[in-house]
């Protein structure tokens, strides 16, 4: 097939790809997004954020929530790489709401690229496998039902770490060194990137990208991790500088993360949320193929356990099949090549041990021993989040032992269309109202006069897809978002970790009222105004 044509199949494969997965938004005209009120419009906020960053509007590790706390981006995800994306796109005259949605499926299409260049180019699959196996990552269905956290949208971003990563060490090992420098710098980059962006994605990325290294060194042909440290000490002035850029591009992400991790002691133990052997084919009771085997299962295992969890984040059997066969296919010998057998068979045995190692059997988990000792683990709270991530090894391991062999056309055409339609699934996270939230928001009328922060004094009391509204989420996020659209500070605000004194409640209770008092005279705030969200009125300054 010529280039031509490959790149015009590539692009509408990506296309009908990007149009399943957002299928419910293109049918009613985006009305409907993902997200809900809470998590969701936190993300907006933040994105929101950025774009006041680059108008220079607000310093970069400062968010107009939280008043007047430092370094308050800390608190949450960064979400530099939404940022990057959202701002240009409000400029347009795109509403928050719009904008997010369209971000969301910018990351999507960057995974789709990402995706085919990495099994392409690096991994050098066939064009066919390369392209079903980017689709297939474009199209997870672990990726679709929990798209209701926007953080784990970046995981586009982590097949060109991959590709980054893997021209780098080429370079290296063909003592290039101008290009190791070039390409080394750009994973470096990306890598920082990443980190500012969604802190799970990258820090699995890290951890898996560290298992393969060493699988690689203990599998990889003779001599051949002695010569590659040998080319490393023929290019010791590009390492050098590659190293020196490490500490420069990390410095932002540890200056604004390091000090918030000390002051909250990050999650405890009893936080974290891992998944258990079922969940590894847990897709959900609406998954289109396999959702009677999921309620099944649960009957049978554990009929008390929610379908709705954090743990929902398996894989369809058959895509977990390929990846199991491709296991056994590298075990009894591979590919013939001899560099690429280890480094198939390295990817195979890093996927496996860290899987292992964050899956729950029973009371019994490795992760405990990760928690306690691996550097950025206690700022992990949901470990089963890593099985979304495995759909980049899992995916590219079952594509590869595809393309190990001759198929008969009628049964890979088969093979091909189950593992799509595995994929499909009738629950979608949808829980964002756009007309709702962007009327809402226009409803805000401007401040009076001499207002210089705002608090939520009342808040709604309606909930359109039965969300709690007597809870301190209610107010609080709204109260980000409005802050940053108008350009006003708020005390108010809600996170993964929350500022010391900050006034907890529920708007409108006289508690919450007496927090928000003690918490202004603590840091000695004036020009203090409330806004009630119930009536879109404003009362103050005091």
């Amino acid at each position: 097939m010529s280039l031509p044509a490959r790149c015009s199949l590539a692009l509408l494969a990506g296309a009908l790809a990007l149009l399943f997965f957002f299928r419910g938004q293109v049918a009613d005209g985006f009305v409907l997004l993902f997200g809900d009120r809470h998590d969701g419009v936190i993300a907006l906020a933040i994105m929101e954020h950025w774009a006041n960053v680059f108008r220079g509007l607000a310093p970069w590790d400062r968010t107009a929530y939280f008043h007047p706390a430092p370094g308050t981006l800390g608190y949450n995800d960064g979400y530099l790489l939404f940022g990057l994306l959202y701002a240009p796109l409000r400029g347009l005259g795109l509403d928050p709401f719009l904008a997010g949605e369209v971000v969301n499926l910018l990351l999507r299409a960057l995974g789709f690229a990402g995706m085919l260049v990495l099994l392409g180019r690096v991994l050098r699959l066939p064009f066919g496998a390369a392209l079903l196996g980017a689709v297939l990552f474009t199209i997870s269905n672990g990726l679709f039902i929990r798209a209701s956290h926007a953080q784990l949208f970046v995981l586009g971003a982590i097949p060109w770490l991959g590709v980054l990563g893997g021209q780098a060490l080429a370079a290296l090992q063909a003592g290039r060194r101008a290009a190791l420098f070039g390409w080394g710098a750009g994973f470096v980059l990306w890598f920082a990137l990443c980190l500012m962006t969604g802190f799970y994605m990258a820090y699995f990325a890290a951890l898996l990208g560290t298992a393969w290294l060493g699988c690689w060194v203990l599998l990889a042909p003779a001599g051949a991790a002695r010569g590659l440290a040998r080319a490393g000490r023929g290019a010791a002035w590009p390492l050098l500088a590659l190293g020196a850029l490490t500490l420069v591009a990390l410095l932002p992400f540890l200056a604004l993360y390091l000090p918030k991790a000390a002051e909250t002691g990050m999650h405890p133990w009893a936080e974290v949320t891992q998944a258990s052997l079922l969940d590894v084919i847990h897709v959900g009771e609406r998954n289109w193929l396999w959702g009677w085997l999921v309620r099944g299962l649960k009957a049978l295992f554990r009929p008390d356990f929610p379908f709705w969890s954090e743990r929902m984040t398996g894989f369809p059997p058959l895509l977990l099949g390929g990846f199991l066969a491709a296991c056994l296919w590298l075990l009894r010998g591979g590919p013939a090549d001899p560099g690429a057998r280890a480094v198939w068979r390295a990817l195979a045995l890093a996927t496996v041990l860290t899987w292992l190692l964050t899956l729950q059997f029973g009371e019994h988990t490795a992760w405990r021993l990760a928690f306690a000792y691996l550097p950025g683990a206690r700022a992990t709270r949901v470990i089963a989040r890593y099985q979304l991530f495995l759909a980049l090894p899992v995916v590219a391991l079952a594509m590869a032992f595809l393309a190990s062999r001759h198929w008969p056309r009628a049964g890979l055409a088969l093979a091909a269309g189950l593992l799509l339609l595995e994929q499909g699934n009738a629950y979608a996270p949808r829980f964002l109202d756009r007309p709702l939230e962007a009327g809402r928001l226009r409803a805000v009328p401007p401040p009076p006069p001499g207002c210089r922060v705002f608090w939520v004094s009342a808040a709604r009391t309606e909930s359109r897809f039965g969300e709690a509204v007597a809870d301190p989420y209610n107010h609080n996020t709204e109260a980000m978002l409005v802050a940053e659209v108008i350009g006003l500070p708020t005390l108010n605000g809600i996170s993964s970790f929350n500022p010391p004194g900050w006034p907890d409640g529920v708007a409108g209770t006289p508690a919450y009222t007496a927090a928000v008092r003690a918490y202004a005279q603590q840091h000695g705030l004036s020009g203090l105004c409330a806004l009630d969200l119930q009536r879109f009125r404003w009362a103050g300054p005091d």
